[in-house]
């Protein structure tokens, strides 16, 4: 199969913005100007061929919903257009309808433009905050808030209400809420310009450590660079920079032989695909791992944390779980594609001209009727060549496995925990991931410009089911769980400590059986 996307997915680089509708007042002198106006007939044709392209060539359209629930939703989009619509309506629209399709890989796009001229007007809250144990707090030291400070509520809008609204804007698998937060965490000044509206300034209402005082602080906005400067200067980042930005080292690994135990820490798959020097590289090292592993009699126990790992590129997570596995595997029960031939040509996004659209896709059906062969008229399944066994390498490892997942786990880096957690009798620690234990929409994206409002929608036109078995535990529609739920606590995040990896090094050292998830 092709390769996945390493999913990291920041508002600046392309995520779902909206405007909120009856929320806001009027937007302050000089903003309306660069946000677009459309006539209503524009509006609703541009909603109508994102209708069409998604039931023609999005792979996960009714992996969630039945095709009433979505042709409902499609309506309602239509239906609740104003009469003087602008771009950023249409895509607010837009946005409600693929969150509730539901795939991490669907993603819809501002015009460039558009998102430039909005980040450079000072309409932005100036610093980050984060979820941390259920609350909404200040996550920097530099704000005239004071660090890890309770948000009660922003110009009136509860936190609860906050979280509940923006959470749409962060695409995940199913009904996945825990991915939620990364987005939140990222980009919350986005979410909350485009939900409620360009502000200039920001009453936060808020609790300080240690008292039950509710106090309040008028901050002036700021446009959006001095936010990201902030971000970036986060009080947090000592322990989540690997959800945000691509770490200096992808994998390693670390032998504790005195407490016999190793650590072998991934985080990222986006390594290259085979025949790739990177993807060599790397198979030397899981090799040259599990054979020091296998020569370490001392070591009996692995903890594999893929708590960063937002997925990369194919088969580099298969090839990792063949060292872990009990028996031969394949990588999934069946693949499909809703199309034969890509539709709607002429909307196909591209850079340059007609000749690269031509190229795009002739490229992408050949390797589409390599791995696939007709099913019926219009869809494709896999062919048997594409989904190839994976025996186990002879210095797999048999001793106890742990894994540590998080909620920034996504696309591959979700599907080798689904391998491990349905294939293995590994202990999972952490929370819930954003990618789906049972299947997932991935490889082969594509990506449209809707011609009246310049918007791009980007969706995979791979519809996979993995090779997991059913659990009762593992209800349909959600990320992969852990058998123990450890989240961080408010102190710990003050004093940047590894909840998750401590509560895991305890559990090694002092082995406790969780109840074997029912199958």
């Amino acid at each position: 199969m092709a390769f996945f996307t390493w999913y990291v997915r920041l508002v600046g680089v392309g995520m779902a913005l909206v405007v909120g509708v009856g929320c806001s007042a009027p937007p302050p002198a000089g903003t309306a100007s660069v946000v677009p106006a459309l006539s209503r007939a524009q509006a609703l044709a541009d909603l109508t061929r994102f209708q069409r392209l998604k039931e023609a060539a999005d792979a996960g359209l009714y992996k969630y919903h039945t095709k009433a629930q979505l042709d409902s939703a499609f309506a309602a989009a239509r239906a609740r257009l104003s009469p003087h619509p602008t771009v950023l309506e249409v895509y607010r629209r837009l946005v409600e309808v693929t969150d509730y399709e539901g795939s991490l890989h669907n993603d819809t796009f501002l015009p460039d433009s558009l998102r430039r001229a909005l980040h450079a007007q000072a309409r932005f809250f100036p610093w980050p905050l984060k979820q941390v144990a259920g609350q909404v707090v200040v996550n920097t030291r530099h704000a005239p808030l004071p660090l890890g400070a309770r948000v009660v509520s922003l110009n009136g809008v509860p936190a609860r209400q906050l979280v509940q609204r923006l959470g749409k804007y962060y695409t995940t698998d199913g009904v996945n809420q825990t991915g939620k937060r990364v987005g939140f965490a990222a980009n919350f000044p986005d979410y909350y310009r485009l939900e409620y509206g360009p502000q200039t300034a920001f009453r936060v209402r808020y609790v300080p450590l240690g008292t039950t005082d509710t106090l309040t602080q008028l901050l002036p906005a700021v446009p959006y660079a001095r936010y990201t400067q902030a971000f970036a200067a986060r009080h947090s980042r000592p322990v989540d920079e690997g959800f945000f930005d691509e770490l200096p080292t992808p994998y390693g690994l670390q032998l504790r032989p005195a407490q016999g135990l190793a650590i072998l820490t991934l985080h990222t798959f986006a390594l290259g695909e085979e025949a790739t020097p990177g993807h060599r590289r790397y198979a030397r090292f899981l090799d040259s791992c599990f054979t020091l592993l296998q020569r370490s009699p001392a070591i009996t126990q692995l903890l594999v944390d893929v708590r960063n790992n937002g997925g990369g590129d194919d088969n580099n997570d298969m090839h990792t779980f063949a060292y872990l596995a009990h028996a031969p595997f394949q990588e999934h029960q069946t693949a499909t594609v809703r199309f034969q031939r890509v539709p709607y040509r002429a909307w196909l996004t591209v850079e340059k001209d007609t000749a690269e659209r031509a190229a795009q896709t002739a490229d992408l059906e050949r390797i589409l009727h390599r791995e696939f062969t007709p099913s019926s008229a219009s869809q494709l399944r896999e062919v048997a060549r594409a989904n190839p066994r994976f025996e186990l390498p002879l210095a797999r490892f048999r001793g106890q496995l742990y894994l540590l997942i998080s909620e920034r786990v996504a696309s591959a880096g979700s599907m080798f925990a689904a391998m491990v957690r349905g294939n293995t009798n590994a202990t999972l620690i952490g929370e819930e991931t954003m990618g789906g234990y049972y299947g997932h929409t991935g490889h082969h994206s594509l990506t449209y410009t809707l011609p009246a409002t310049g918007i791009e929608v980007q969706f995979s036109c791979v519809d996979l089911a993995q090779q997991v078995p059913r659990r009762l535990s593992q209800p349909p529609g959600r990320g992969v769980l852990p058998d123990y739920a450890v989240t961080q606590s408010l102190p710990d995040f003050l004093a940047n400590r590894d909840t998750q990896l401590q509560v895991a090094l305890a559990l090694m050292a002092h082995p406790r059986r969780p109840p074997h998830p029912a199958h």
